[in-house]
């Protein structure tokens, strides 16, 4: 079994792929690997300086916990809190 097979019967990996398939896509295509960490930073965040509109309450909250479902599946691949605010050396 590939990694991303893990979470394509999960709730809210297919509640954003419904919604948004091109970000499932990438979701499934990172998941378990390092790169998660940059993606869901830039979708849960505005990297664009105030000029995102923003996910619907529902697909934000699945990203929220797909975010912290990959922190519980692989602690090796999470960004310490300390360094946070320091992401873009991660990314």
């Amino acid at each position: 079994m590939l990694v991303f097979d893990a979470i394509t019967n999960n709730f809210d990996y297919l509640l954003v792929n419904a919604a948004f398939p091109h970000i499932g896509r990438k979701i499934q295509a990172q998941w378990g690997h390092p790169e998660f960490n940059g993606l869901i930073h830039q979708l849960l965040r505005d990297t664009r300086g105030g000029k995102r509109e923003g996910f619907p309450a529902n697909v934000t909250l699945a990203l929220s916990r797909l975010e912290k479902l990959h922190q519980r599946e692989f602690p090796e691949l999470t960004i310490p809190p300390s360094t946070m605010w320091d992401l873009n050396n991660y990314l």
